[in-house]
């Protein structure tokens, strides 16, 4: 072997030592610091006149130390571990049904279809009393989640209301694996679609099994992936779902860390399943992470069209660290950028301003990059869309209503009071249907405020508190009256959607999940433009190829 000479032995021990000042923890100053904490916390615990809590002082002190970095790096105590676990897999041990606390009461919200509760007959709007003969009245959802959760095979005995009768049902808890995608199916035009509501670690093959059952069943001309609302979850997951749609061997995502090992590039490793059919992502300001690096991804090799509004833009990875007694460590370790070169990270948490908020990016701050066409797209600031959709606003009528249960419980009793429904996307409340609505809620007494009333009530109490209330009552009495007025007139003037709620929760009844989402498609307008522009192979082909203006 030949011997390398002094030249060569001197270049390799700088590059050595530029690897190593890149980052060199403080060992020093880390040791002396919890040192420091070690005996404060010890001192207080000790000392402090009152008897103290130590777990609740160390959680305080964790939470309070972390909130100073970013929203996304966690401290998890060993009780909710099982609860990320959920998160990123998607599946636990269980019954399979979602609940939900309101006005004191704990009732089921949504049984999963196939499942250890749906198979026991139990429905959305049943009132859990007891659980294993403990009350869980008045108890918090998490508290009541916690007691139906259990290894697969174990029992638990549920005492439940449902129409003022009393019953009590054993099941047996069950693997329950939620669905990453809950609903495909075709739209008009031999257009498919799919939605996506998290990224968890069988989301890619979920994605992959219903394209293809989407292709063998139909001749399909176009497919809508619908991202909105979807926070994210498992990077690889992303990369997989990208790998679907383009190229074995492309860049699809890059991350960079302080340190070298938390840097690195994720690229394509198979064959693509579709490399032709046109593609459109519907996004919002819900959807991040994971959504992103697939919006963003496909955006930059032009490989679809991106509808709806700009993404969340959260362009951090997180990876878990085990710590002692069972607790783990969600801490971020990078930045990811798309094949373009951008990251869309939002916000830079470490300039915090003097009160400790911090502000996004502006718009004249953000860099512009490339597609591979070279339509221009820029960082910093979440995925801008190829398609730009106003957002809906929501009436304060409909936030109340759904916020206070009220769709919900009208829909749990129109249930029992109807055997059978039409399918899920022709079921359709006609007029008087909606009165009986509008006079049951009615007899409950709803009210809600809106941001307009507070406002009215906030300049009365200045008003009042400045003494200008007498000269300005006349005025005001009239601002009052005229707008409630007018929320008086919100069951009317927003019948149409608050009709398509109805419809939605009360398909759920009868054709689960699914059904609620299919019914939500014949007025989504954002899926309507997907399917617009899909069917219009020009202006499709145009999108992708021509630079932004």
């Amino acid at each position: 072997m030949k011997k390398l000479s002094k030249i060569t032995l001197g270049f390799i021990s700088l590059i050595a030592l530029t690897i190593t000042l890149a980052y060199t923890p403080d060992y020093f100053e880390i040791s002396k610091q919890l040192d420091i904490f070690t005996n404060v916390f010890k001192e207080v615990n000790l000392h402090y006149v009152d008897e103290t809590e130590p777990g609740e002082l160390m959680d305080e002190a964790l939470n309070s130390m972390l909130q100073s970095l970013d929203p996304y790096t966690n401290y998890i105590p060993e009780e909710r571990v099982e609860d990320f676990k959920i998160h990123t897999t998607g599946h636990y041990g269980g019954i399979g049904a979602m609940i939900r606390s309101y006005q004191n009461k704990i009732v089921i919200t949504a049984p999963y279809q196939g499942f250890a509760a749906d198979k026991a007959g139990l429905k959305a709007g049943d009132e859990l009393i007891e659980v294993d003969g403990k009350s869980v009245v008045g108890k918090s959802t998490d508290a009541v989640s916690t007691v139906l959760k259990g290894a697969p095979g174990t029992e638990v005995t549920i005492n439940y209301i449902r129409q003022g009768k009393n019953y009590t049902q054993t099941i047996e808890r069950e693997e329950v694996q939620v669905k990453s995608v809950p609903y495909y199916g075709m739209l008009a035009n031999d257009i498919g679609y799919i939605t996506l509501t998290s990224f968890t670690e069988k989301a890619s093959k979920e994605i992959k099994a219903a394209l293809r059952e989407l292709k063998k069943e139909n001749d399909l001309k176009g497919l809508v992936l619908d991202l909105r609302g979807n926070p994210g979850g498992l990077l690889i997951e992303a990369v997989n779902i990208c790998n679907l749609f383009i190229e074995k061997g492309l860049e699809v995502v890059e991350t960079k860390g302080k340190q070298a090992e938390r840097s690195g590039t994720y690229k394509t490793l198979n064959g693509p399943e579709d490399l032709e059919i046109p593609l459109a992502i519907l996004i919002n300001g819900g959807s991040a992470s994971a959504s992103e690096i697939v919006a963003g991804t496909l955006q930059d090799y032009d490989r679809a069209v991106i509808i709806g509004q700009r993404s969340f833009g959260k362009g951090l990875v997180q990876q878990t660290r085990k710590l002692s007694y069972g607790a783990q460590l969600k801490v971020t370790i990078a930045k990811y950028y798309t094949p373009s070169g951008r990251c869309i990270q939002a916000i830079n948490y470490a300039q915090r301003s003097e009160d400790g908020s911090v502000a996004k990016l502006p718009d004249s701050l953000r860099t512009e990059y490339n597609t591979k066409a070279g339509r221009s797209v820029f960082d910093g600031g979440g995925i801008d869309p190829d398609v730009n959709l106003e957002e809906k606003d929501i009436s304060g009528v409909m936030i109340a209503l759904f916020r206070k249960m009220y769709i919900f419980d009208w829909a749990t009793q129109y249930t029992y009071n109807h055997a059978t429904i039409a399918a899920a996307d022709a079921f359709t409340l006609n007029n008087n249907e909606y009165q009986e609505f509008v006079k049951w809620l009615k007899s409950q007494e709803f009210d809600y405020k809106t941001k307009t009333e507070k406002s009215i009530e906030s300049l009365v109490a200045t008003a009042e508190k400045e003494e200008y209330y007498e000269d300005l009552k006349n005025e005001l009495d009239q601002l009052k009256n005229k707008y409630q007025k007018e929320e008086a007139d919100d069951l009317t003037h927003y019948a149409t959607e608050i009709k398509s709620l109805l419809e939605q929760e009360i398909a759920s009844r009868y054709y689960y999940q699914s059904g609620r989402l299919k019914k939500s498609l014949v007025t989504d307008t954002e899926v309507q433009k997907a399917v617009e522009v899909l069917n219009n192979p020009s202006a499709y082909t145009d999108i992708l190829t021509l630079a932004k203006d």
